[in-house]
C-alpha cells in the first residue's frame, strides 16, 4: 500500500511540475461601449500599457477586441475613442486559468478639442452608474477577497469603506452612517432582493453567511446616503450588484474550498456565433460536507446550507436576453440539550432551531430602439422563508416549546426601464416596477398563563391579494460643462396595504474645480416600507378580540444633506472627506411612552417590532468621514478610512437618546503587498486594523432577572453605556502560480489575531446566577483552496 501511495504522489509531483514550467500566455477580450446608451464603439483603441512594441487591439463593428498571447500577472489597459473621455483599467490580474474579459464603457465628452481626445483626470472608484455624484463608489470583484477579513463575502468587504461598519461579526449586517441595517437595499441585476444571505430573517438584510457569490459577480456600485432617484424602498445604503456574463468562446471551470464551502463552477459558450453564453455556480457548507462524512466537531450547530447561482446570456438582434438567478437554502440546529455542545450564541436553558430558504430568478430583454435610446424590460419571481423554534428547559431537562415562527413572502415583478441621450451632455433615465405580493407567516408563543401556544402573528394571502408595492422614477443628466454636472430625479413610491404614496425629490451636483479637485453635494428625501411581521403583528385587546393594529403604518422617511471633496493627488491616490446630515421622522414608535423606536431594529437577531405602533418617532444622524487611499499600484496598495459620527433618537417618552448604533467613531487601517517569487508565481500578504466604538447596550437587571429566573433587562437606561472598544487585527496570505491553463491559488486566513475580547452581549445565567458575557469571534484560522481550468 505504502509503495503504490508513494508512486501516485511522486506522479502527481511531477504532473504539477511539468504543467507549471511550461510557457504560460493568456488571451485579453472584451467589448466597449458607450456608458449611457450601451451602444458599441466600433474603431476604439484598446492598448496594454507599458509594452514595446505597443499591444494592442481595435474593437470591430460590435465593439468587441481581442489581444493574444499576453504573460499572466498584472496588466493595464487604456482604451480611447474620438470624442470621448479615455479610461485606464490599472493592475488588472490575468491569469493562465482564465481568460481576462472587459466590459468598458466610455463617457462622451461635452466638447471636442479638434479630433484629439481629451484626458480626464481618472478616478478609479467611479462607479458604473452614470447618475452617481456622492457617497458612492464602485468595487471589483477582486476587491471582496483582497481585502483581509472580508472571506469573500460583499458586505464584509463594504465594512471597510468610510461610514459603514458591521452591528456585530458574527453577522454580515452593516451599519452605515448610524442607521439600522434594515434601511438597506440589495439589488440584483436591476431587481430588489430582500435578504441574499443564508440564516437570514424576514425584514433583516444581513446573515452570518452571504448567498450572493462574488465567483459570478462584476463590478458593482454602493451607495452610503442620498442616493440616485432610480433606487427607492431603503434609507442606509444600496447595493447594486451586476452579475458578469459567461465566457462566450471557451469553456472555464472553477474548484474552490474554504471557509464559505465547497464550491464548483462553470461557464462557457452555448453558441459561438451567436456570442451566447452560460455561467453557474454551486456551493455547499464546507462543515455540512465534513459532518456528513463522520468528522465530529463536538458540537450539534452545524451550519447546514448550499446555493446556486446562474446567468445565461442570449444576444439577439439590437438587444440582449439574460436568464438569471440565486437560490439557497440554510439551517442549523443549536441545541443546549446537548450538554457537551459548545454553542457560541445560543441562549442558556434552551434549544433553538433556525432555517431559512431564498429563490429568485428573472430574466431581461434589453432593446437598443435607436442609437440615442435603449428600453430595457424585467420580470422576476421570488420566494423567500425564513423559520425560528425555540425549546426551553426546565430543572429536570424536560423540553417544552416556547416560541413557533415561519414566515413565506412571494413576490412577482415587471420593471421597465428607459435611457435616452440626447447630446453629450444631457440625457435622462426613467422607469417603473410594480412588485405583486403574497405572503404566509405564523408566529406563536407559549402563555404561562394558559399553558398554551398562542398566536401573535397570523397572515395568509396568496399572490394577488397581498398587496402592491409600486415604485416609478425619473433622473436627468446635465453636463453643463465636462467641470460641472448636476443630477436631478424624484422617485415616486406607494404601498396599497397601507395607501400611502411617498414623493421623494433628489439632487446631485458635481464641480470639477480644478483638473484632481472636484466639489460634489447631494440631497434625497428618501421613504421605507416596514418588515411584513411589524404590520401584521397582532395582539389581544381588553376584550379578548385579536387585532392587527400595525396595518395602517405610514413610511419611516429621512432627508438626507451631503458634501464632500474628492481630491485625485495622483492616478493611484486619492483624499476624500465628506460630511452628512440625515433627519429621520415618522419612525414607528409606541404609543405609550417608551424607549422604543424601530431605527434600533437589527440590533439583535431580529427585528424585535411591537404592537400598538404610531408614526410620531424621530431622530437624526451626522457625521464626517475621510478616505486616504492608494490604489494598487507597483505590487502594493493601502486604504485608510475613519468615521466620525453621533446617531440620536426620539422614542414615545420624548428622551432623546443613542440609536444602538451610535458607536461615534470607526477606524479602519488596511495595506497589502504582492511579491513575484517565480515569473508565474506570487506571493501576497495582506493586513487590516480596526479599531472602532464599544457596542451599545441595555443593560441587564440583575434583580429583576433573579426573581424571574431568567434574563430581563433595564430600559430605562437603554443604549446609555457602550462596551469596551472594538479592535480586530485580521491578516490574510495568498500564493498564487500560473501553470499552462491552471490557475492555482492557496489562501490562509487569520481572523482577530491578537484574540481581542470584543463584547458581543451579556446575559442572565440561571446556571450560575450571574451575569455572563458572550464574546464575538476571537482567534479564528481558516484556508482556501482554488483552482481555475
Amino acid at each position: 500500500m505504502k509503495p503504490i501511495l508513494f508512486f501516485l504522489v511522486l506522479l502527481m509531483h511531477l504532473t504539477c511540475g511539468f504543467i507549471f514550467s511550461q510557457p504560460v500566455t493568456q488571451v485579453i477580450r472584451g467589448r466597449v461601449t458607450d456608458k449611457i446608451t450601451q451602444q458599441p464603439l466600433t474603431g476604439a483603441n484598446v492598448i496594454v500599457i507599458g509594452t514595446s512594441p505597443v499591444i494592442g487591439s481595435v474593437t470591430d463593428s460590435d465593439g468587441w477586441f481581442k489581444i493574444d498571447k499576453i504573460e499572466p500577472g498584472r496588466v493595464s489597459l487604456e482604451i480611447s475613442y474620438i470624442g470621448y473621455q479615455h479610461i485606464v483599467l490599472s493592475n488588472l490580474y490575468l491569469t493562465s486559468g482564465k481568460e481576462l474579459i472587459i466590459q468598458a464603457e466610455l463617457e462622451e465628452e461635452v466638447q471636442h478639442v479638434g479630433e484629439a481626445v481629451v484626458k480626464a483626470s481618472q478616478n478609479k472608484a467611479k462607479t458604473t452608474n452614470d447618475m452617481a455624484v456622492i457617497s458612492a463608489r464602485s468595487f471589483t470583484v477582486e476587491e471582496t477577497e483582497k481585502y483581509a477579513g472580508s472571506r469573500g463575502d460583499i458586505a464584509r468587504m463594504a465594512s471597510n469603506y468610510a461610514g459603514v461598519s458591521f452591528a456585530n461579526d458574527a453577522r454580515n449586517d452593516i451599519v452605515i452612517r448610524g442607521n439600522s441595517p434594515a434601511g438597506l437595499l440589495w439589488r440584483l441585476e436591476d431587481i430588489d432582493v430582500p435578504n441574499p444571505n443564508h440564516f437570514a430573517e424576514n425584514g433583516t438584510t444581513g446573515g452570518p453567511v452571504g448567498m450572493l457569490n462574488n465567483n459570478v459577480l462584476r463590478n458593482s456600485d454602493f451607495f452610503t446616503g442620498a442616493f440616485p432617484a432610480e433606487y427607492g424602498n431603503a434609507l442606509s445604503g444600496v447595493f447594486d450588484l451586476k452579475m458578469r456574463n459567461g465566457n462566450n468562446e471557451k469553456y472555464e471551470h472553477m474548484f474552490q474550498i474554504g471557509f464559505n464551502g465547497l464550491e464548483l463552477g462553470s461557464e462557457g459558450p452555448f453558441n459561438k456565433n451567436h456570442r451566447s453564453s452560460y455561467l453557474i455556480n454551486y456551493r455547499f457548507s464546507t462543515m455540512d460536507f465534513f459532518d456528513k462524512i463522520g468528522v465530529n466537531f463536538g458540537t450539534a450547530g452545524i451550519p447546514h446550507y448550499q446555493d446556486l447561482s446562474y446567468k445565461l446570456n442570449f444576444p439577439v438582434n439590437k438587444g440582449l436576453i439574460s436568464f438569471y438567478g440565486i437560490g439557497g437554502t440554510s439551517s442549523i440546529a443549536m441545541l443546549d440539550s446537548k450538554i457537551k455542545d459548545v454553542n457560541l450564541y445560543s441562549n442558556e436553558g434552551q434549544d433553538l432551531y433556525n432555517r431559512s430558504t431564498l429563490g429568485a430568478s428573472g430574466i431581461s430583454y434589453l432593446r437598443n430602439i435607436s442609437s440615442k435610446t435603449y428600453i430595457k424590460v424585467i420580470f422576476s419571481a421570488l420566494y423567500q422563508n425564513g423559520g425560528t423554534d425555540v425549546d426551553t428547559l426546565d430543572e429536570n431537562r424536560r423540553l417544552t416549546r416556547v416560541y413557533e415562527h415561519n414566515i413565506s413572502e412571494y413576490r412577482l415583478t415587471i420593471a421597465a426601464i428607459t435611457g435616452t441621450k440626447y447630446n453629450a451632455g444631457l440625457s435622462s433615465k426613467a422607469g417603473i416596477t410594480v412588485d405583486q405580493m403574497g405572503y404566509d407567516m405564523n408566529t406563536y408563543y407559549f402563555n404561562y398563563d394558559s399553558a398554551h401556544m398562542i398566536k401573535c402573528l397570523y397572515a395568509e394571502k396568496p399572490l394577488g391579494s397581498g398587496g402592491y408595492l409600486l415604485r416609478a422614477f425619473s433622473e436627468l443628466k446635465y453636463k453643463i460643462s465636462n467641470q460641472l454636472t448636476i443630477v436631478p430625479g424624484v422617485h415616486v413610491l406607494y404601498y396599497t396595504t397601507t395607501g400611502k404614496p411617498a414623493v421623494e425629490p433628489r439632487l446631485g451636483i458635481s464641480w470639477l474645480y480644478l483638473q484632481h479637485c472636484r466639489i460634489n453635494f447631494g440631497y434625497g428625501a428618501h421613504a421605507k416600507t416596514h418588515a411584513l411581521s411589524t404590520y401584521y403583528l397582532g395582539s389581544y385587546l381588553p376584550d379578548g378580540q385579536y387585532a392587527e393594529t400595525n396595518k395602517r403604518l405610514d413610511y419611516t422617511k429621512s432627508h438626507q444633506w451631503v458634501m464632500g471633496h474628492d481630491w485625485n493627488i495622483n492616478s493611484n491616490l486619492r483624499l476624500k472627506t465628506e460630511l452628512y446630515y440625515q433627519y429621520l421622522y415618522n419612525v414607528p414608535v409606541e404609543q405609550r411612552p417608551t424607549y422604543f423606536s424601530l431605527l434600533n431594529s437589527g440590533a439583535g437577531w431580529d427585528i424585535g417590532a411591537q404592537d400598538s405602533l404610531v408614526n410620531k418617532g424621530t431622530g437624526k444622524n451626522f457625521g464626517v468621514e475621510i478616505t486616504f487611499e492608494k490604489f494598487l499600484n507597483q505590487g502594493y496598495y493601502y486604504l485608510l478610512t475613519a468615521s466620525v459620527f453621533e446617531s440620536k433618537y426620539k422614542g414615545s417618552d420624548g428622551l432623546e437618546r443613542n440609536t444602538a448604533f451610535n458607536g461615534n467613531y470607526v477606524i479602519n487601517a488596511l495595506a497589502g503587498k504582492e511579491f513575484t517569487l517565480k515569473k508565474n508565481s506570487v506571493l501576497s500578504i495582506d493586513l487590516k486594523i480596526c479599531y472602532a466604538g464599544g457596542k451599545r447596550y441595555i443593560p441587564v437587571d440583575y434583580q429583576r432577572s433573579i426573581e424571574s429566573n431568567s434574563t430581563e433587562y433595564d430600559f430605562n437606561n437603554a443604549y446609555e453605556k457602550k462596551y469596551p472598544a472594538f479592535f480586530k487585527t485580521d491578516i490574510k496570505c495568498g500564493f498564487r502560480r500560473n501553470g499552462k491553463r491552471v490557475t492555482e491559488e492557496y489562501i490562509f486566513f487569520i481572523e482577530n489575531v491578537t484574540n481581542h475580547k470584543n463584547i458581543l452581549l451579556e446575559r442572565y445565567s440561571r446556571k450560575e446566577n450571574k451575569i455572563k458575557t458572550t464574546y464575538q469571534l476571537g482567534f479564528f484560522p481558516m484556508m482556501q483552496y482554488r483552482i481555475n481550468f
